[in-house]
């Protein structure tokens, strides 16, 4: 799973909160937890850490993960890392790991914010850039990874669970009760209509959106949207269609160097899953 938390302001968070937010993300990342804190073009920026290893055991993929003159939190998986790499290997690129965390950090300084267009996977990240004056938010294609964001006076905050943000900040927040109405009224698939949360100072970030924050300023943008282009198939094409790419898909999605489970709910999704 793991967990991901960062600030990036006029002033430096204290130690003391930055416990406080490691605490309450612990159980996101219970192998090892860690953060850095520094200051860059006038700013102060601290990025947390929390990690459940699936990808590379070793110590040495522990984040927060460091090349060259960029730096890494990461929560999700790359699921087409190994194609990446020897893509990125191909064009002279030196890894010092197995991971997918390394291959993504070297897929920005290759393609820029781009390299989410070469992504296959599920994701929530913050990459700062010190060459660039640069803090760069990705959230994936369909939101599977979860991204919160705060801003107020101090600075811009984000974080995987809103409240490692009301630690990291040291705010009290405010119940949204509108928001709470909609859902109790319509529903779970009501509230995800906008990026407003339970709370009125707590924002998310939508599905397929970067982030940007350099030199004060703060931009948004879609990476990509969803497109429907029909084609005329045949039922034996379409079925092995399905076929194809649900086998690619799980190829691609069992990697792992832990031992792999299935939860089942019984329908014909899962049990396809289970038969391939």
């Amino acid at each position: 799973m793991c967990g991901i938390a960062g600030y990036i302001g006029k002033s430096p968070i204290s130690n003391n909160h930055i416990e406080n937010t490691i605490s309450v993300m612990k159980k996101r990342g219970p192998d090892f937890q860690d953060f850095v804190s520094f200051s860059d073009a006038g700013f102060y920026l601290t990025l947390i850490h929390t990690r459940l290893s699936i990808i590379d055991l070793d110590s040495r993929s522990n984040q927060p993960f460091f090349h060259k003159h960029c730096v890494l939190v990461f929560n999700g998986e790359i699921y087409n890392y190994i194609e990446l790499r020897k893509d990125l290997e191909n064009l002279g690129a030196v890894f010092k790991t197995e991971s997918d965390t390394e291959v993504l950090i070297q897929s920005y300084l290759k393609y820029g914010e781009n390299c989410v267009d070469k992504f296959e996977g599920m994701w929530s990240f913050a990459l700062y850039d010190k060459n660039e004056n640069k803090l760069f938010i990705s959230r994936d294609r369909f939101a599977e990874k979860p991204l919160y964001f705060h801003e107020n006076d101090k600075g811009f905050y984000f974080a995987s669970e809103i409240k490692a943000i009301r630690e990291l900040s040291n705010n009290s927040l405010s119940i949204n009760n509108n928001h709470l109405y909609k859902y109790l009224v319509n529903g779970h698939k009501s509230i995800y209509k906008t990026n407003k949360s339970f709370y009125n100072e707590i924002k998310e970030l939508d599905f397929a959106t970067n982030l940007i924050f350099k030199d004060g300023d703060l931009n948004k943008y879609k990476y990509w949207k969803p497109e429907y282009k029909p084609s005329n198939i045949s039922e034996c094409d379409a079925i092995e269609g399905v076929k194809h790419y649900l086998s690619r898909s799980l190829q691609l999605r069992l990697r792992s160097d832990v031992p792999l489970a299935f939860c089942l709910s019984g329908g014909v999704d899962s049990s396809s899953l289970v038969s391939i």
